[in-house]
């Protein structure tokens, strides 16, 4: 079958994205969101965080799927609470 082109299907693309970057402690998170409800967070007008978030992982870089360290986490936000730290980032 040569001249055939494979296409990875273990990947999992994240559209309509807005990263909401956090630098503390040196470091620097980020978060995957919808651009249309980050605003919305923001404004209060959005109750719902599960709404908000498109995966409640904290990320190094979200572009590369890079998750943050669990001990880095517990460093600068004193928890490894992965919905709560996303709050945080969200709405410092």
């Amino acid at each position: 079958m040569p001249g055939q082109i494979k296409t990875p299907t273990n990947q999992k693309l994240l559209t309509n994205v807005a990263i909401v970057r956090l630098k503390k402690c040196g470091k620097r998170f980020e978060i995957a969101c919808y651009k249309n409800k980050v605003l919305n967070w923001r404004n209060k007008t959005e109750k719902n965080i599960d709404e908000v978030l498109q995966t409640q992982n904290v990320f190094v870089n979200v572009a590369r799927g890079q998750l943050a360290k669990r001990d880095d986490l517990v460093e600068c936000f004193e928890t490894d609470n992965q919905l709560g730290i996303c709050k945080t980032v969200s709405f410092p």
